[in-house]
């Protein structure tokens, strides 16, 4: 057999046994492994339509981890693929060596010959060539001599054809590599998808649907992933499998017939001078084997790694989800019991209180033809049935939610349960930082992370913190909702009192003052009903917002695996997290630097006017300025304020009546003057000497004082009230006056007064009003204050004496009698404070059932801060509001009546549901500065008097009576005095005025 026909007979048993054989093994690894991959895809699609694709997901993730052998570490020894082995095992079967002559090419130059080849074939031919010129010389001789020639020996190749057909096979490793990346890379997208639909279906993350020819509106729509996406998916994944099949097998049938011309190549050249036999040698098969196997197991390990902590990724959020489902549900649970209780405690008896008012309102719509008789009787019934229903049904449940703090336990037991529910989520997690699928092995970056803990921050943070009862604040809005339901309590009280106070004088009928009382109390109570309502929606739906944006939180991080994020969210980097970038920062600045640019320019003009403004003046250009044509005199004001008060209606007419006792509703309360008074009463009891003062301006709330400390602190002795609203000022009539309202006859002097108290063995309390009218201010005026003075030191330990007076003629009589010392416990009511006198008249306006509406007057709107809030009506409101009640404290100094006078004034307009307040500008009215000496004198007597007859105007001012008399009658004539019986008395319209007036011309102080 020639060399050739040997060398065609080694690749011809190759081609049909061994080759043939590795052929089929590789397809057979393939054919497997896409064998496996498909029928994973098909159960998780049979999974889908059978309506449980997370089971089916799971597992496909479960078995992917699992077919991934595991890494046990670069020092453990990997075992060869079992398809190598077998690959082995075939190419055993061949010769080690064969040898065959060389080609007649291998010592023949061509083009493609490097210089050092064509010089070494050069040379073997010279050697060949000499070797046969030595055997043909060799063979003459034999010839001469007899002998059998011997035949030419022609160059032998030893080749190592194990090692050359095993190193050729070798190279098929890179095409089992490839269709391996293909294949891992389908496994990694079918877990990248997998995650992403499990963490979509959530529909924690918000995918935007964008339509073809569809304008864009305002509300988006929002796609959530559904079982037919993963349907989709994967029906294409399994295409992918059978094309990557296909594609490789064909792939193959190139490979091996490369393989062959490879091998036949090497047949022809190894162990020649164009190529070393130590190329196949074992060495060099062992390292190439190696190489190959180290580059397989590297790319394995590469994609196993990443398959493994997909797998768990999938799991992750597979744990998520169902963490989000399991709170979820706990969420609408807790939601519910809040609503529940807002329901039953607050909503539903506010509900049946709006029903019986629209029972109320329906039956006075139908009494116009009833009596007014017949009207009180409605009321009072509808009072009672009213009244019962709002402290039985409506405040006690509300006092009890507050008092017991049931929306608070209820929100710390929630909140405080919240880091249970991660328990079950995995302590630790590793996070794909970076993954590029473009490349292989695939290039990505691992960060491992404290899952646990982060999801009970991030949750902690986004929901708990703003769920805690300090930040939800349901007391407090409790309490708001006790505040307008008193109100709503008092609108319709008082306007049901008021209709036994209707008088035909009043032009108002009964039926129409309860009817529009109750319709603003209706107004309110909707309002308020709203109210709860709205709070009851914005506290479920803050529950519910805050668990979606925790979760949601949560979802992008595993979407995202953003590593940057996870640490912000865990709070690792706090200052990342509270950064600002250039652009805020920018913002910031430029705001701080528009505020002075501002200033500055408002410094600028404001100089610019004052300067332009003397320069006109000293030209002469300048207007002068208006005299008295602004100015409302005293009769127009008095006059426009008795007609404000007549036109308003009947309810705010009685609310705001400063002639009338004060209703203990509406009365400011301060409870040390009080605690004050029962200290005293105490010691009295126990044989102390005690003796009360109150005293205050006129109508600053005296009586409704002492009527209460009757009520609240005196219910244990009998009280005595000893009441002359005329003026006395002599001993005789102190006595006669006392006596006889202590009951006691044959008493002449102050000592038969003294010693007839003292036989007196029952202990009573004696009430003197108006002292100031014990007195006449005039050298032989003060016998009867005096003695009542001594009298009061005296018998202090058989009577507890509680005196009244108004402010300025208790402070005369204590320069003049130190009348203080004669006292134990002193009380003044006319020093309320600015928050107090706001208190005061909004306590009565609120149980008119109107609501305020505040305009503002020119300074309001030039002032910085007004223009700064302009757009935000509640809080342009609220800024009035507080502006006024400032500079309306300011004018009334303490005083409860006067302050009301003025609010009176202040009303502008009203309609059927608002009162529209206009600051008044008392200013404008003319001072009571056009009086002479003598009627200023008479004022000041008036003020220390309170009320007094030209005759003792006379004594005190040491004028024949015919001149106080016609004092008197021109000061009343100007409506600064009011005639009352025999007596004058101090308009209390213009009481500010005059005490101003007296006060700056040092009359008073």
């Amino acid at each position: 057999m020639t060399s050739d026909d040997k060398r065609d007979q080694i690749l011809k048993t190759l081609n049909e046994a061994q080759l043939k054989g590795a052929k089929k093994l590789l397809l057979s690894e393939l054919s497997e492994y896409s064998e496996r991959l498909r029928s994973l895809f098909q159960q998780v699609l049979n999974s889908v339509n059978d309506g449980e694709p997370e089971k089916g997901l799971k597992d496909f993730a479960d078995k992917i981890q699992s077919q991934r052998p595991q890494n046990g570490g670069e020092e453990n020894e990997k075992p060869l693929p079992a398809w190598l082995n077998e690959l082995k095992e075939t190419v055993a079967k061949l010769d080690e060596q064969v040898e065959l002559e060389q080609q007649e090419t291998r010592f023949l130059s061509n083009e493609n010959d490097r210089f050092f080849l064509k010089n070494a074939k050069m040379l073997k031919r010279i050697f060949r060539g000499l070797q046969k010129l030595a055997n043909n010389t060799g063979n003459s001789f034999r010839k001469i001599l007899g002998k059998k020639p011997k035949e030419f020996s022609s160059w032998k190749q030893d080749v190592p054809l194990q090692n050359i057909v095993y190193l050729s096979l070798l190279g098929s490793f890179s095409w089992a590599d490839d269709w391996r990346n293909e294949f891992h890379k389908l496994e990694v997208e079918a877990l990248l998808e997998i995650d992403a639909w499990t963490l979509h279906s959530t529909g924690l993350i918000k995918e935007k649907i964008e339509r073809e020819g569809v304008p864009e509106t305002d509300e988006d729509e929002w796609e959530v992933p559904n079982k037919s996406d993963l349907k989709v998916f994967f029906e294409e994944a399994i295409k992918k499998v059978e094309g990557i099949q296909g594609s490789y097998e064909r792939k193959l049938e190139e490979i091996f017939n490369g393989i062959i011309d490879e091998i036949e190549q090497a047949l022809l050249v190894t162990d020649t001078i164009g190529n070393s036999k130590s190329d196949f040698s074992e060495e060099n098969k062992n390292r190439k084997e190696n190489d190959v196997l180290q580059t397989h197991q590297k790319q394995e390990d590469n994609w196993g790694k990443l398959v493994s902590v997909l797998a768990d990724r999938v799991n992750l959020s597979m744990r998520f989800r169902q963490l989000q489902e399991q709170s979820r549900e706990r969420i609408s649970g807790f939601s519910e019991s809040i609503e529940e209780v807002f329901r039953v405690n607050i909503e539903t008896p506010q509900e049946e209180l709006l029903s019986l008012l629209d029972a109320a309102i329906a039956i006075f719509d139908d009494s116009s033809d009833r009596s007014s008789k017949h009207v009180q009787e409605l009321s009072a019934t509808h009072k009672e049935k009213m009244g019962e229903h709002l402290e039985k049904k409506l405040l006690r449940s509300i006092r009890e939610l507050t008092e017991e703090a049931v929306l608070s336990t209820k929100l710390d037991r929630f909140t405080s349960a919240i880091p249970e529910w991660t328990k079950d989520q995995p302590e630790k997690a590793v996070l794909v930082e970076k993954l590029d699928l473009t490349e292989f092995p695939p290039k990505y970056e691992f960060e491992d992370v404290d899952w646990q803990v982060l999801v009970q921050r991030v949750i902690n943070n986004q929901m708990a913190k703003e769920l805690l009862p300090k930040e939800v604040k349901a007391e407090q809005f409790l309490a708001e909702v006790m505040e307008d339901l008193n109100e709503i309590t008092q609108i319709i009280y008082t306007n049901l009192e008021m209709v036994d106070e209707v008088k035909k004088s009043d032009e108002e009928e009964p039926f129409e003052v309860a009817h529009q009382g109750l319709l603003r109390a209706r107004s309110k109570l909707i309002e308020d009903l709203d109210l709860v309502k709205e709070k009851r929606r914005e506290l479920k739906g803050k529950i519910i917002d805050k668990h979606e944006v925790a979760f949601t939180k949560l979802a992008v991080l595993l979407e995202k695996q953003d590593v940057t994020d996870v640490r912000l969210a865990g709070a690792e980097y706090k200052a990342k997290e509270t950064a600002t970038d250039w652009k805020t920062k920018f913002s910031v600045i430029w705001a701080k630097l528009d505020e002075k640019i501002e200033l500055f320019a408002r410094f600028i003009w404001k100089k610019t006017k004052e300067y332009a403004f003397l320069i006109r003046k000293f030209l002469g250009f300048v207007e002068k300025e208006k005299l008295e044509e602004d100015k409302t005199d005293l009769a127009t004001f008095l006059s426009e304020t008795d007609e404000q008060i007549s036109r308003l209606p009947f309810i705010y007419r009685r609310l705001f009546d400063f002639n009338k006792e004060v209703d203990e509703r509406f009365y400011i309360r301060r409870t040390e003057q009080f605690e004050r008074f029962r200290k005293g009463y105490e010691l009295w009891k126990n044989n102390f000497p005690s003796s009360f003062a109150v005293f205050g301006e006129k109508g600053s709330g005296k009586s409704i004082f002492i009527s209460l400390l009757k009520e609240e602190v005196l219910k244990g002795h009998d009280v005595i009230e000893i009441s002359f609203n005329k003026t006395i000022w002599k001993q005789e009539e102190l006595v006669e006056l006392i006596s006889s309202g202590l009951k006691l006859d044959d008493v002449s002097t102050i000592e038969d007064l003294i010693e007839a108290i003292g036989r007196k063995k029952k202990r009573v309390v004696v009430v003197l009003d108006n002292i100031q009218n014990y007195y006449v201010r005039n050298i032989s005026g003060f016998d009867a204050i005096e003695h009542l003075l001594y009298l009061i030191s005296e018998t202090n330990k058989n009577i507890l004496w509680m005196v009244s007076s108004t402010r300025y003629g208790w402070e005369f009589l204590d320069k003049v009698l130190n009348i203080a010392d004669y006292f134990t416990h002193l009380v003044q009511t006319d020093n309320l404070s600015n928050d107090q006198i706001k208190e005061l008249i909004l306590r009565r306006h609120t149980s008119s059932g109107y609501q305020l509406s505040f305009i503002p007057d020119e300074a309001a709107k030039s002032s910085r801060g007004y223009r700064k809030i302009m757009d935000d009506e509640e809080e342009k409101q609220e800024f009035l509001k507080e502006r006024y009640f400032e500079k309306l404290s300011s004018l009334s100094e303490g005083n409860s009546s006067i302050a009301m006078i003025y609010w009176i004034r202040s009303i502008k307009e009203y309609d059927d549901t608002h009162f529209f307040i206009n600051p008044f500008d008392f200013g404008t009215i003319n001072r009571i500065d056009d009086l002479e000496s003598a009627e200023l004198f008479a004022l000041a007597a008036f003020i220390l008097h309170d009320s007094l007859t030209p005759e003792h105007l006379s004594m005190i001012l040491h004028q024949p009576l015919r001149d106080c008399r016609l004092m008197t009658s021109r000061l009343a004539s100007k409506a600064i005095l009011v005639k009352a019986d025999k007596e004058y008395i101090l308009n209390h319209l213009i009481y500010r005025q005059v005490v101003r007036v007296l006060k700056e011309a040092n009359f008073i102080h």
